[in-house]
């Protein structure tokens, strides 16, 4: 398995940790700021626009309201009747059309004509007023002739056909403010009024409305046609831009759209003689300025964040791993044969304890190395003492063999088959080599031992051993089942006796093995103590306190039992009515057996 660094780890959570959360912080802030600032430019702009057009409709009726007074001069249409022969009605119309120049600041011409008497007249501010014959207006009126007021799109300045003068010669831009002059309340047609109109004041409103630097501002009539522009070239032009001409021809009044990496904000000017519309566009670079700025702000801020970050989690990072980068190099010592090296670190947190703890275990473990081996001299002196002592019972098991065989050389068949039984017996008993045995070898050593005391007991004693097939082959513990046999012969057998061995398998792996008998029962206070320590030792790993023979040899197969199937059986002991007692052992036949694992 490849080795994976914990301060490599480390290093590498901490920093995700807390980079990711600062870079989402920072990217939903800009998200954020840069739709609020969106939204809040796109309000200002909407109400700025609105203001620019309400001022425009102000300044477009004065106009009208100027071109008004022809029907308010209750002489003017009478005059229209006598000129050209009245040279007062004649200075009468001059004086009306100067005094509509003068009211209305930017004024750059104004043009009549007269079509009672065919007459077209031009004043200028500069200049004294032209007249001439005409049979029909000037080409450029003509075509507004059927509406009663229109605006002219913007165009240059000209005389309306009159020769040029050096004081009324003109390049000005203009619009032009038409009107047809009718002989209220008939719709007889007597006049034609033009007013042509520099750009000055529409620029002094639109101007209000952008920033000439980075943003841009027209007004476009319904046509296209470009009435004024934050650009001078543009003005008179035909917009080019059909993307945005399709947007402002909607139904809609205002409104905003994104278009070309710029937001465009339009109003409609919707007047009986003008369907302008103001349009400003807006880049994002500009719209967008100061969520940019908040952004570099942030990333700077985040860069000195992250430089901390990093030298902290590195400082962190090394001053938690370096405890366990120590502990594991003292480890590899130990585990090179450097028992006794020294563990110095001296700390007052966790790690400190961790080290201590270590420092003990060390000692421990040294110390039990000591009493191992001088545990180990002692065993190599046992077995040699054991093995010294088992050449009594060797002596013994062959020289019951021998004996059998000359009672059938003799022919004495019983004697035979007792020898045979007892010297199995003490073959099984005498065998270490075997720790586990299966429930049937220790059933047949049993019956084998039983056989024997019948032949002492004769009629008086009956046994049956009475086993469930499924349970033959379950390992268990050797010598269990004769220790208990034996407290029958030892304490309960009177008279006629009769002993009963059964098994069966319960769910979960569970053997149950009960062994009954009718000798007399075991007095309660004694049965009650009994179970209290058989309890008590199932329960603990406390040792009971057992008082007399038959107590220790329970307690010392429970103790193997347990061993065997690490505390998961159980050995219990009740009276049986009339009399006589019952052993029932519970053996955990899936808990985890220690022999076989030490083996």
């Amino acid at each position: 398995m490849k080795f994976r660094s914990i301060r490599s780890r480390l290093i590498q959570f901490m920093l995700l940790a807390t980079t990711i959360p600062l870079l989402l912080s920072i990217s939903i802030t800009y998200i954020h700021t840069k739709e609020t600032i969106k939204e809040q430019a796109l309000e200002e702009n909407k109400h700025l626009i609105f203001q620019g057009k309400t001022n425009l409709n102000n300044y477009l009726d004065n106009i009208n309201k100027a071109s008004l007074v022809v029907y308010t001069d209750t002489n003017f249409l009478r005059n229209l009747r006598k000129i050209p022969d009245d040279y007062r009605a004649v200075a009468e119309v001059y004086t009306l059309l100067q005094n509509i120049q003068n009211t209305i600041s930017g004024i750059d011409r104004i043009y009549l004509h007269n079509t009672q008497s065919n007459q077209s007249t031009l004043v200028t501010p500069d200049a004294v007023p032209k007249r001439e014959y005409r049979t029909e207006p000037y080409v450029s009126t003509q075509p507004y002739q059927k509406y009663t007021t229109a605006v002219e799109p913007t165009h240059k300045s000209h005389d309306y056909g009159f020769p040029p003068s050096p004081t009324s010669y003109s390049e000005n831009m203009v619009f032009t403010f038409h009107r047809t002059i009718t002989n209220i309340p008939s719709e007889k047609v007597l006049g034609v009024l033009a007013i042509d109109v520099r750009l000055d004041g529409v620029a002094a409103i639109c101007e209000q409305l952008f920033n000439k630097n980075n943003e841009q501002l027209v007004v476009v009539d319904q046509g296209g046609n470009i009435i004024y522009s934050g650009k001078d070239e543009q003005i008179g032009q035909k917009l080019q831009d059909k993307v945005v001409l399709e947007h402002i021809r909607q139904n809609q009044t205002s409104g905003s759209f994104e278009y070309g990496s710029a937001m465009h904000v339009f109003e409609k000017m919707q007047t009986p003689y003008a369907d302008w519309t103001i349009i400003k566009r807006i880049p994002n670079a500009t719209l967008y300025e100061r969520a940019t700025q908040l952004t570099k702000i942030n990333t700077v801020i985040l860069v000195i964040a992250l430089l901390v970050i990093i030298f902290g989690t590195l400082f962190i990072s090394v001053r938690i791993t370096e405890p366990i980068k120590r502990l594991t190099s003292y480890m590899n010592r130990i585990q090179s044969g450097q028992l006794n090296v020294d563990i110095d670190w001296n700390s007052r947190d966790e790690t400190g304890i961790m080290f201590a703890r270590f420092r003990q275990m060390m000692d421990t473990i040294n110390n039990l190395i000591l009493r191992e081996y001088r545990l180990e001299l002692a065993n190599k002196t046992n077995q040699l003492k054991a093995l010294q002592a088992q050449i009594n019972p060797h002596f013994l098991y062959n020289t019951l063999q021998s004996i059998g065989t000359l009672a059938l050389q003799n022919n004495v068949p019983r004697i035979y088959a007792l020898l045979s039984s007892l010297a199995k017996i003490m073959r099984y008993s005498m065998n270490n080599n075997d720790a586990l045995v299966t429930l049937q070898e220790e059933a047949e050593h049993v019956r084998l031992y039983l056989d024997l005391q019948k032949e002492r007991f004769g009629d008086q004693l009956a046994f049956t051993i009475n086993l469930e097939p499924d349970t033959l082959s379950v390992p268990m513990p050797k010598m269990i089942l004769q220790p208990l046999v034996e407290n029958y012969f030892k304490h309960g057998q009177s008279g006629q006796g009769r002993l009963d061995i059964s098994s069966l398998m319960k769910p979960q792996g569970i053997l149950v093995i009960v062994i009954e008998n009718n000798g007399e029962s075991i007095p309660p206070d004694k049965l009650k103590e009994l179970n209290r320590q058989l309890s008590r030792q199932q329960n603990s790993d406390a040792q009971a306190e057992w008082t007399d023979e038959d107590g220790i040899g329970l307690h010392n197969v429970l103790m193997r039992l347990q061993l065997y199937t690490e505390h998961e059986s159980a050995l219990h002991i009740d009276n049986i009515k009339p009399q006589g007692v019952r052993i029932t052992v519970e053996i955990h036949t899936e808990a985890k057996r220690t022999e076989e694992n030490n083996e």
